[in-house]
């Protein structure tokens, strides 16, 4: 089955899209064109896993990673 290059509702296609980060029912979409667009989807599980799908960037995911490496050295320089 073929992935689809394009959302219902969204103008731009999957390979105009470079990141993106969820807040409350609103996607902040990073395009490689450096232009920031907000996007409203009809089903935001669905949208999310389209984006994931086309392997888009999701910097609040990079932010979670971050975070959690940051607690495990804290952890660490205790130990030491």
């Amino acid at each position: 089955m073929e992935m689809e290059d394009s959302y219902p509702g969204l103008k731009q296609k999957a390979s105009e899209l470079s990141a993106f980060g969820f807040a409350w029912d609103t996607f902040v979409i990073s395009l490689k064109n450096q232009e920031i667009i907000r996007f409203v989807p009809d089903d935001p599980k669905r949208f999310r896993q389209w984006l994931n799908e086309h392997s888009i960037r999701d910097v609040d995911a990079e932010k979670h990673l971050k975070v959690k490496a940051s607690n495990d050295e804290v952890k660490l320089k205790r130990k030491l």
